[in-house]
């Protein structure tokens, strides 16, 4: 008999089985070790293809899984959070006195919360689901537990595992959802736990989920002075699969050793020698399992678990340390997550009951009743669910009541997200409590909203120089070659929490024409270009890119070779702004001219000597707030200058970088978008280097205390007019425009400016394009100078205007246009 007093871990090892020895099974295990550990840093199959046919050459896929998932399958992400969550300092009644008197010192000040609504606050820790609450994709289930009053680790599992109404039994209710999938199969990619054993949630009546460790594959993988031995094994294990019967156990193992050996050899090209996972389990348990979705193996649910949450003593660190975790792994898994896959996946949470709401004597809560549970996604229905327990009334040994069963729970989750089957998984009498406005959507291409940031201006500084070796090596990019360029923890950008970058990239003569791609480390090549140097030409382009989740961009060079440089003009950041030393939200303007040498506007009206710095006043103009202002965001703009040479653009009172915001040349007309923190005067400096040249800059956008956060993207092509691509496919004709709606599938309507990369294809004469808000009158500006019969990029943070639209004037000639979504701020 178990003794009721059963630790979590105990109770967890006597509702789990490891990992089983089926020779079938073992094909299917080796083969995720090997996804779910190499592959999520350099290679995703998006929907409707399978890792294994682009690995596997005459790759069979019905030989090995059920995948890829269907069209119209939603993922499901199931995070236990073992051993009882207090639900009351998750999410927090700052309005009940009770609460404050009950939990005594253990109870988090309103004033230390995250705002939901007038009477309830997130845990400070929380800062994700806070950000997914914000637009509508958090559902809070509130009072959820199983009714009983057995709260034992080991009997509460039990049923929330089970999810039957009454008894014990053998299986799990996501197991047997599994069994009703495959329709009596086995041998599928269905279900994983990322962990080293199967829980009872997982295992159904005829089928088991496959386990997923997170700690690296050992054979198959070369290392080094390893090499003979494992090829001796290697032949050992092939021999013995050769020269036995073939309906035997040895014969079936050596053949699925081969397999998996063989699939060892496929992917190791592609497995980074430097991939790294998080050192904190629950951290690492979902970066592997947003890998895994990437891979599109016919994965329909993965589950992780974590804790412990058993706070009897000590829990004002225990808990706080726990849901930090949380809230760093939610931040890891839609970083680590292709963006084709965002309106495919949900997550929930479950624990197996929550606390008491009165302290007790040890500086923590006893077991309790039920609690709130978390449902993230952008098909949730957002808001509060269920009931609220209430204090009133409780002595000090009594638990709250419960409002909503948990097989409601999980019925609303399997008919509303996994498309049905709640009846025969749960039994009858259950209640869909509505927690999904809509079903799986694969049109929604874009990162979830967890990774919105603040902007953190800084002087400009080189991350990266192919010249001189900065950034780990002195030659130049070869044809078809991808660099790594690490950011976080580069000079002034901090190590950790860094969502992206806002960088100016260089080209330096290639010896052909090409194109340069920016993306993050560890998604794949989006189709578009950032850059497009010209041979022997010195080409700039700014852009806003995301950072990887090991702290890098990515930058891919399509042909020829050619030197590049990166300066970083600041970096956006996740997590609690009080922490920073300076931050910003995007207020977007509609673009003002705020500098015109040749016309006298914000410098004298003649040329701007090279050596010489214009000190331009930008605080109070176009649309800038007179304070309260950390960085601008103008498009500098040079024009003919008698030598080549660059421009430097700084705040004023700091030290001149050695680093350029526009690289221009003799005679030609030359844009370039730059972020620059103001100086404390309100002015920034602006100087050429070498001959004399005109400057003109046109403000679009600045960064404040309060306006809109940026969500990085993985880039996408909106608009390209020679295929079709959100226009017409023609070229666009002399004072023509293009009106491009921005928002929609996955942009959500609240979206106040884009970034975009604006490419003009070979215009017929010399033309200027001008990016602005559809429903207002078109500014004296230009966002692209392109030269005629040559490809021009510029990076142009565009303001939304009316219906989610904007506009995209072409001055002279014809001229076919690009644009690629990179962020959007929200």
């Amino acid at each position: 008999m178990l003794d009721p007093d059963i630790s979590t871990a105990e109770a967890l090892r006597h509702l789990s089985v490891r990992a089983g020895t089926d020779p079938l099974a073992l094909d299917r295990r080796r083969f995720l070790q090997l996804v779910g550990l190499g592959l999520g840093a350099g290679m995703v199959a998006g929907p409707g293809t399978s890792l294994l046919d682009a690995a596997l050459p005459g790759h069979d896929p019905a030989a090995w899984a059920a995948g890829p998932v269907g069209a119209n399958d939603g993922i499901l992400v199931v995070i236990g959070m073992y051993g009882g969550n207090d639900g009351l300092n998750t999410v927090v009644p700052i309005n009940d006195g009770l609460y404050y008197d009950q939990h005594g010192a253990l109870a988090v000040p309103a004033g230390e919360t995250l705002t939901l609504d007038a009477n309830s606050g997130l845990h400070p820790e929380l800062t994700e689901l806070k950000t997914f609450w914000d637009v509508g994709q958090l559902a809070i289930v509130e009072g959820v537990g199983h009714g009983q009053q057995n709260f034992s680790h080991f009997a509460s599992m039990a049923k929330w595992m089970s999810g039957r109404p009454v008894g014990l039994t053998s299986s799990g209710w996501l197991g047997r959802w599994t069994d009703g999938y495959l329709g009596g199969g086995q041998d599928l990619f269905a279900a994983a736990e990322i962990g080293n054993s199967v829980p009872l949630h997982m295992i159904g009546e005829r089928s088991i989920a496959t386990t997923v460790p997170t700690s690296q594959p050992e054979f198959g993988v070369p290392r080094n002075g390893r090499e003979g031995a494992d090829l001796a094994m290697f032949r050992a294990v092939r021999e013995m699969a050769g020269n036995t019967p073939t309906a035997s156990w040895a014969r079936r193992v050596g053949g699925a050793q081969i397999d998996m050996l063989d699939v060892a050899t496929a992917l190791n090209p592609i497995i980074p020698e430097d991939g790294r996972l998080s050192d904190v389990g629950i951290v690492a348990k979902l970066q592997v399992t947003a890998r895994l979705i990437n891979a599109n193996l016919g994965l329909r649910v993965l589950t992780a678990g974590f804790g412990d949450f058993d706070s009897h003593a000590g829990q004002p660190g225990q808990h706080r340390a726990r849901l930090r975790e949380l809230n760093t792994a939610l931040r890891e898994f839609y970083r680590n997550l292709d963006p084709r896959w965002a309106g495919r996946v949900t997550v929930m949470t479950f624990s197996e009951f929550g606390r008491t709401s009165f302290a007790n004597d040890g500086q923590g809560t006893d077991h309790g009743s039920s609690g709130p549970q978390f449902v993230i996604g952008p098909a949730v229905n957002g808001g509060f669910h269920g009931q609220r327990p209430s204090l009133a009334g409780l002595e000090r040994w009594e638990r709250m009541a419960t409002h909503v069963d948990l097989r409601d729970y999980y019925a609303s989750i399997i008919d509303g997200w996994l498309g049905g089957g709640a009846g025969d998984v749960l039994g009858g009498g259950v209640e869909d409590l509505g927690l999904f406005a809509g079903g799986p959507n694969p049109a929604v291409t874009f990162p979830p909203t967890s990774v919105r940031s603040d902007f953190v201006g800084m002087p400009p500084e080189r991350l990266y120089d192919s010249r001189t070796g900065n950034g780990g090596r002195s030659t130049r990019i070869g044809p078809g070659e991808t660099v790594r360029v690490r950011v976080a923890g580069v000079g002034s950008v901090p190590a950790e929490g860094v969502s992206a970058v806002a960088v100016n990239l260089t080209s330096i003569r290639p010896g052909t024409d090409t194109y340069l791609t920016a993306f993050p480390s560890g998604q794949s090549r989006p189709g578009s270009s950032t850059l497009n140097p010209r041979a022997s030409a010195v080409v700039p382009n700014a852009t806003i890119v995301g950072v990887g989740s090991d702290g890098a961009v990515e930058i891919y060079n399509d042909r020829s070779d050619v030197h590049l440089t990166a300066d970083v003009m600041g970096y956006f950041q996740t997590g609690n702004a009080s922490a920073r030393t300076s931050s910003g939200r995007m207020l977007a303007l509609t673009p003002s001219r705020i500098l015109d040498t040749r016309e006298g506007i914000g410098a004298p009206r003649s040329q701007a000597a090279g050596g010489t710095a214009i000190s331009l006043r930008v605080l109070g103009r176009g649309g800038v707030p007179d304070s309260g202002v950390d960085s601008v965001v103008v498009n500098l703009l040079s024009i003919r200058p008698t030598q080549d040479g660059w421009v430097t653009a700084w705040p004023t009172g700091s030290p001149e970088p050695e680093t350029a915001s526009l690289s221009y040349r003799a005679g030609r007309v030359i844009p370039n978008l730059t972020v620059c923190k103001v100086g404390p005067d309100g002015t920034i400096q602006v100087r050429p280097s070498h001959g004399t040249v005109h400057l003109v800059a046109d403000v679009v956008g600045c960064f404040t205390e309060t306006g809109a956060r940026l969500a990085p993207v993985n880039p996408a092509r909106l608009l390209d007019t020679r295929t079709g691509v959100g226009a017409s496919a023609a070229r666009v004709g002399a004072r023509q425009e293009i009106v491009l709606r921005v928002t929609g599938n996955g942009i959500p309507a609240t979206a106040s400016a884009v970034a975009l990369n604006v490419s003009a294809v070979r215009p017929s004469e010399q033309t200027y394009l001008t990016v602005y808000p559809d429903g207002e009158t078109r500014p004296t500006a230009s966002s692209l100078n392109p030269d005629p019969g040559a490809v021009s990029a510029n990076l142009v943070i565009a303001k939304v205007g009316a219906g989610g639209r904007i506009r995209i004037y072409n001055e002279r000639g014809d001229v076919h246009l690009l644009a690629d979504l990179t962020a959007y701020f929200v």
